[in-house]
């Protein structure tokens, strides 16, 4: 019975998974319980009794428990639900869908349709039909097929998310779909960063516009900006930008006030039609405010007759008296799972009316839609309220625990648990298309959130959010390293929302102080993995100076809280901050020696290393790791490894750090963690190969060089961890790519480091890149004064590698800075000085050319070998021309022939006769 299906769905009992067309459908537990129990016996009854047993085993519940889970479940299937699940009067319920058992076989090979142009689940889960929009989605279409930016314009609860959405799913085929949740933002500051996360683009760095852009101009999209009210100025700010700078991108927008913005086009959502006010005996069934509250009525309420003409009279009274406002709707109709029609229609009616005459400032559909909430709100236990205004603390979905949490005196779980429910079923409480999780729709947050200020209780319920968020960040950290990247962000998608809240509270006039920096302090790996590093160092950079201004006293944060500055500052920022990010782990370090915390010390070396690895200061991370030979010693190998492999390719040392790189590789490549936690955030795999394709080109191994390049290329765009993409593409691929001559590669490698460091924001490797590009520009027009304005602003790594690519460009100054013993281009340094000695002083060109290429032999240098026996053949006086010969000849034999390289080619043309 494992594997059933039935209409367009198909349900794993055992799995526990439900789909859609082949997409998940998500639900909670007990409505899958509920769900599995009906669908097993399909046609047959069902009672309450069977059912209750089933789904609550071990648990005493009331027939209440069982209708909330069945609401749930009736909301998730929406369309269908009328035929799917039936009630059985006095009896229970029976599954009416045509069931059918398929094999394991057959569910796995099912081919799962795919829309391209958005992500599974991107899109809020709308029924397929809007009642009574048919006609303005069609119209808004043709619209939207004539506009850069369409405003959907209207007050809360009139349904502008729903319409755009249908019109967003409609346009998904031909059309990439990127929606973005206003609602979850807490200033407008985030939207930007929101949006290059939801495009897939990490925000390391302030500026993420390019990378935006970048990623905007590979195919038509359309954004979908749900909720601009709450930050209008950015919202209309950032949609001009985009537009102007991307051509093939639209935006539709929803808000209850225009943008105001050039090319912006506003189209005004109308209630429902409502019946007419005096009976003229016509059918009033079909008109859409009523339709709308008879198939509500149906997921609240079993039994339910209101096909007569005095319950239609009813039903009309009531959507008049909303004034059509389909929420308004949906928060009446969910009361007649606790009243009838007519207490429903006496409660609504004259209630709605005398509330909305109160309030003569708002709009009129405002005023209603004010007044339903405070006429709902009316309803509720004391209980219900007190939840209601608590949940309001949370930026987006949450879960049951999550909202047990916050509870404060409700947190005893029968009265939580019937508070709870009875929000859901009066239809406060949204169902979201992620499992067991729930919302408040934001008209119905803001409303709570502003009843929740005027509460004693409201900055309690901010502290044990904040507190809420300290632990969900702890467990979130513990988690990292029990499950795949993947299904860690799927469940803690919603804590970067729920964080920024927390800290806005906390570090505000009414907060606390105190749990604002702890709450900093943990919160790298949430920043890191959602992409949002610029983020992180904002965040840190305030605790750093609220820390200090405080004087406290507390080594343990101090030190998280500089080793989050520091990294985030290094992946952000530009290479002249590095003074900046090494004085941040200096002190972290005394910090971590000083409290003995052997984790965070790792991580500080970590990071440090890499630091003195790109300010070019070798020996010094190779250093530190020595001084702290006790505690590394501790770790495993490949961790080790991962410390050295690096840095002995740079000091020359090659034999070692081909040896650490392998032993790094040394666990499978599933048992290998991405960087979530370690300060320097780079993949240790992607590291790894980084030494050893480019020390295979350097000891003159070409073929394995690139077949190494192009097989850790694949590995590197499958993992798409933005800064090891851009590690492994500066500091190897294209340097060896220039380096063997193989131009055509190269150049697309360098372009490939553009892109990846554009899009995600990476200030220091974008930099590189260009640097690259002015680099082969200036070779290829033989510009030594290009070449000298480049590579005299770099230094460390990025300086070293553009001089090997371009030397014969470089000027004496440039070649001056680095001293050839102790690193890994040293011995072609020598020899780019002596072809500068040769013209005016050959004897101590030869003496350069001569030290050069004994280096390079001790180092095993292959290929700089080569150069430097070349240099030397072709500048060797005529008593010196035999032996310069054997040399040459020898130093092609140690490594491999391929005439396509172009230092071989140019050694082998010295040779020919």
């Amino acid at each position: 019975m494992s594997h059933l299906q039935f209409d367009d769905y198909e349900i794993d009992t055992e799995q526990r998974r439900l789909t859609e067309n082949g997409l998940p459908l998500r639900l909670g537990g007990r409505a899958f319980d509920i769900l599995s129990a009906l669908v097993s016996r399909a046609g047959d009854v069902v009672t309450k009794e069977e059912l209750i047993a089933l789904v609550w085993p071990t648990t005493i519940v009331d027939e209440g428990a069982l209708r909330v889970h069945l609401v749930a479940l009736r909301k998730a299937f929406g369309d269908h639900a009328r035929h799917l699940i039936e009630t059985i009067p006095g009896r229970g319920y029976v599954f009416a869908g045509d069931v059918r058992k398929i094999s394991s076989e057959e569910a796995v090979h099912k081919p799962v349709p795919r829309i391209a142009n958005h992500p599974v689940g991107s899109l809020p889960r709308m029924p397929k039909r809007l009642i009574g929009r048919s006609e303005y989605i069609r119209s808004t279409l043709e619209l939207l097929d004539k506009s850069r930016l369409l405003t959907l314009a209207g007050p809360g609860g009139i349904g502008k998310t729903a319409i755009a959405v249908s019109c967003a799913n409609a346009v998904a085929e031909k059309t990439r779909v990127v929606f973005i949740d206003l609602a979850t933002l807490i200033d407008g500051e985030g939207l930007l960063s929101t949006l290059a996360t939801e495009l897939g683009l990490s925000t390391f760095g302030d500026d993420v516009l390019p990378g935006i852009v970048v990623e905007l101009s590979k195919k038509p999209t359309l954004l979908l900006l749900d909720g601009c009210e709450r930050i209008v100025d950015a919202a209309a700010n950032s949609a001009e930008i985009i537009l102007r700078e991307s051509p093939t991108t639209q935006i539709l927008a929803t808000t209850r006030e225009p943008l105001r913005t050039s090319m912006e086009k506003v189209r005004q959502v109308a209630p429902l039609e409502l019946p007419p006010e005096v009976e003229d005996g016509s059918d009033i069934s079909t008109v859409p405010a009523i339709e709308l509250f008879t198939s509500l009525a149906v997921l609240a309420g079993d039994n339910l007759d209101l096909s007569g003409r005095r319950n239609l009279q009813l039903v009309a009274d009531i959507v008049r008296s909303l004034d059509g406002i389909p929420l308004a709707i949906e928060l009446a109709a969910a009361r007649l799972f606790d009243m009838d029609l007519p207490s429903l229609h006496s409660s609504v009616a004259e209630p709605i009316s005398f509330l909305r005459r109160g309030r003569r400032t708002a709009p009129p559909r405002q005023q209603t839609m004010r007044a339903t909430l405070d006429w709902s709100y009316s309803t509720l236990s004391d209980e219900e309220k007190e939840l209601l205004l608590r949940l309001s603390v949370f930026a987006g979905t949450f879960s049951t625990d999550a909202a047990l949490a916050i509870s404060g005196k409700l947190d005893d779980p029968d009265t939580f648990h019937e508070a709870f429910d009875g929000l859901f079923l009066k239809s406060l409480l949204a169902v979201t298309q992620r499992g067991g999780r729930f919302k408040l729709l934001l008209t119905t947050r803001d409303y709570a959130r502003e009843k929740l200020a005027e509460t004693r209780f409201s900055r309690s319920c901010r502290l044990t959010h904040a507190r809420y968020c300290l632990g969900r960040l702890r467990a979130a950290n513990e988690q990292w390293y029990q499950i795949d990247p993947p299904t860690w962000r799927a469940d803690n998608g919603e804590i970067v929302n729920d964080l920024r809240c927390a800290l806005l509270w906390a570090l505000g006039e009414d907060g606390d102080e105190d749990l604002g920096l702890a709450l900093t302090a943990i919160s790298d790996t949430a920043w890191v993995q959602f992409g949002l590093m610029s983020e992180q160092l904002s965040a840190s950079e305030r605790a750093l100076k609220l820390f200090e201004a405080k004087g406290i006293s507390d080594p343990g944060l101090e030190m998280k809280l500089r080793m989050s500055y520091g990294i985030a500052l290094y992946h952000t920022k530009t290479f002249d901050r590095n003074g900046d990010v090494i004085d941040q782990y200096n002190r972290a370090l005394d910090l971590a020696v000083e409290a003995r915390d052997i984790t965070m010390l790792m991580r500080i070396i970590a990071g440090a290393a890499a630091i003195h690895t790109a300010n070019g200061h070798y020996q010094k991370a190779i250093d530190l790791v020595h001084r702290f030979k006790k505690e590394f010693d501790q770790m495993p190998p490949p961790a080790r490894s991962h410390f050295l492999n690096h840095n002995y390719h740079y000091i020359g040392d090659f034999d070692n750090a081909m040896e650490h790189a392998r032993i790094t590789l040394i666990p499978p490549r599933e048992l290998q963690k991405p960087p979530a936690n370690s300060s320097s955030y780079f993949d240790i795999r992607i590291s790894a190969f980084c030494v050893i394709v480019k020390t295979l080109w350097i000891q003159g191994r070409y073929s394995a060089a690139e077949t190494t390049l192009h097989e850790a290329l694949d590995e590197v765009m499958e993992k798409d961890h933005a800064i090891s993409t851009c590690l492994f593409l500066a500091a190897s691929a294209c340097p060896t790519a220039l380096g063997i001559g193989n131009a055509v590669l190269g150049e697309r490698l360098v372009g490939m480091l553009r892109e990846a460091s554009t899009r995600n924001s990476l200030l220091r490797w974008r930099a590189w890149g260009q640097a690259y590009e002015d680099v082969i520009a200036a070779t290829r027009e033989n510009d030594s004064a290009l070449f000298d304005r480049t590579v005299s602003r770099l230094g460390g790594t990025p300086f070293e590698n553009c001089l090997v690519i371009g030397g014969r460009l470089a000027s004496a100054e440039l070649l001056e800075r680095i001293v050839p013993e102790g690193t890994w281009c040293g011995a072609e340094v020598l020899r780019l000085r002596g072809e500068l000695a040769m013209p005016t002083s050959p004897t101590d060109g030869r003496a350069l050319l001569q030290r050069a290429h004994d280096l390079a032999v001790r180092q095993a240098a292959g290929t700089f070998a080569l150069r430097c026996a070349t240099s030397l053949y072709r500048h060797s006086s005529p008593d010196r021309r035999s032996a310069s010969r054997s040399a040459l000849l020898k130093a092609l034999d140690a490594v491999e022939y391929r005439q396509d390289i172009s230092d071989v080619a140019e050694a082998a043309s010295l040779l020919s006769p």
